[in-house]
């Protein structure tokens, strides 16, 4: 992140550039004042000039290209017919703390919101500015951010009525009567940050990605371009979806953790070069002392588990894992779940001449009956069924029973360990990661273009709520909720626990003839 240091450069040093001009001018000279006060004007243009000249110089590699450009000063002129007329003070009814619809006869919808501070529409591409000043030379006015004043989406708020401040100046506009209709003052945007766009003008182009520039949005399109650079891996896709959440990881080659301690507002990881800053309920990964590398997560706010490596999972890191239809096969109405603990193994002997066993899985119970029917059936096809690869006896002689099947079995370990190994991975993203960094939303048609060949990556996003129970045990009143249940028919309705493959189930053929000619 930039840091504001002043002075920058010479060009900020009026008195060093006064004595550029040699030392007669600089002491001898009766007016050096003016002098000075000339050669500064001149500095801050040549200052200017020279910024945008480097912002040009950084934009040629992806890695270094501005987020935003930055003016040395901007004439902020506002009208006082214009304080809180903005159509972005409307009530927008998108939060607990908004206004609502209610039957009131003094608010309208569209109306304005009453606000006790001063909105004005925030110049075109402005996006962060520290102060703000009444005049160039000498203020006698400063205004600083979140203090005086703070951006607030396209409006920039005011804390108390800039046109009340005797210093700053303010002039009248007339009309052609000659007659006062309006006052207007010119504030001073000093160093603020702009938004040119020019990191897709750039480099987003290219993939036909256009986002809100920042940091999150440059961190993304390098992740997409590594990996078509050095191809496609698990790190890049790791790297990718990190700065679309916001969430930091490792920046250097290496780096050794020295201090991890919380604050009032955040976790705090402090390397020997960088500081990482996670929400408060956040869970290190990393312990002092310890040595990490690029691209390493810190914390449980966002972890990637690979099956290849053989290990076991904690519940605690992946309770569950549903596989859904992109993983399924035609005929299946939801998601099976596969619980990462220990179920009870269900052995059925004599199922068309073999050992049939399962376990308990979630989703719709039609699914889990298919799932297993199916399972045994192509293990039946094969002459080797789930229960005959279960068997725990050394020399394996007919079927097996339940004393020759293990007890239990964890779900989720048997999937990882025998259907998703050397080939899938999960990345988890834990509640918190609405981080002030990360990106509108997730670009998962670029995610897909970096996808390693013959890999499933899983992206599990825990989503926050907020618990607002309404316990309902009875019929309502006129002061409390309540609820009745009562069960109802209609003329030949017929209720049924099955169904009937021949009456609900129909397939469609459709034969269509392709033609052409190769050239």
């Amino acid at each position: 992140m930039a840091l504001f240091r002043y002075p920058a450069n010479d060009f900020d040093d009026s008195e060093k550039l006064l004595h550029l001009l040699g030392s007669f001018w600089a002491t001898s000279y009766g007016g050096n004042g003016l002098l000075e006060d000339l050669v500064t004007a001149v500095g801050q243009a040549a200052q200017q000039s020279h910024r945008q000249l480097m912002e040009l110089v950084r934009s040629v590699s992806r890695f270094t290209v501005p987020i935003y450009h930055q003016d040395n000063w901007y004439a902020l002129r506002i009208r006082e017919s214009e304080l809180n007329t903005s159509s972005q003070l409307q009530a927008r009814y998108t939060d607990p703390t908004s206004l609502t619809y209610q039957a009131s006869p003094d608010r309208s919808y569209g109306d304005l919101e009453v606000t006790p501070f001063y909105a004005v529409e925030k110049p075109t591409g402005l996006q962060d500015v520290k102060v703000i000043f009444n005049r160039l030379a000498a203020p006698s006015v400063e205004l600083f951010d979140r203090l005086d004043y703070w951006l607030q989406d396209e409006l920039i708020v005011f804390r108390q009525n800039p046109f009340d401040n005797a210093l700053i100046p303010q002039q009248e506009i007339l009309n052609r009567q000659g007659e006062i209709t309006d006052r207007e003052i010119t504030l001073w945007v000093y160093r603020g940050q702009w938004d040119w766009n020019t990191i897709y003008q750039q480099f987003g182009y290219a993939l036909q990605l256009q986002l809100d520039s920042s940091e999150g949005y440059r961190d993304f399109l390098n992740a997409i371009f590594d990996s078509f650079v050095e191809g496609t891996s698990e790190r890049t896709q790791r790297a990718a979806l990190a700065a679309a959440f916001g969430v930091p990881l490792v920046i250097e080659a290496q780096e050794t953790v020295e201090t991890i301690q919380e604050d009032a507002d955040a976790l705090n990881v402090i390397t020997d070069q960088h500081v990482y800053r996670f929400p408060l309920d956040t869970t290190a990964l990393v312990s002092e002392g310890e040595t990490v590398t690029a691209g390493q997560s810190l914390t449980t706010l966002f972890q990637v588990f690979e099956f290849g490596r053989g290990e076991t999972i904690d519940s605690e890191d992946l309770s569950a894992l549903a596989i859904g239809s992109g993983m399924l096969a035609w005929g299946f109405w939801g998601d099976l779940t596969f619980a990462n603990e220990d179920v009870s193994l269900e052995v059925e002997e004599g199922v068309d001449g073999y050992t049939k066993v399962s376990w308990e899985l979630g989703g719709f119970p039609f699914d889990v009956e298919k799932f297993w029917e199916d399972v045994h059936e192509a293990g039946v096809a094969t002459d080797q069924t789930l229960a005959m690869l279960l068997d725990v006896r050394e020399e394996p002689n007919g079927q097996p029973t339940a004393a020759s099947l293990p007890a239990t079995i964890n779900p989720l370990q048997f999937l990882a360990d025998n259907l998703l190994r050397n080939h899938a991975y999960v990345l988890k993203v834990r509640p918190g990661s609405e981080l002030p960094g990360g990106l509108a939303y997730v670009p998962i048609e670029q995610l897909r273009k970096i996808q390693p060949p013959h890999t499933l990556m899983m992206l599990i996003v825990e989503l926050v709520y907020a618990d607002s129970p309404v316990i309902m045990e009875a019929p309502g009143t006129e002061t409390d909720p309540g609820y009745e249940e009562s069960v109802s028919g209609f003329p030949c309705m017929e209720t049924t626990d099955t169904i009937d493959a021949s009456s609900f189930v129909t397939e469609t053929v459709r034969l269509k003839k392709i033609g052409g000619r190769c050239i």
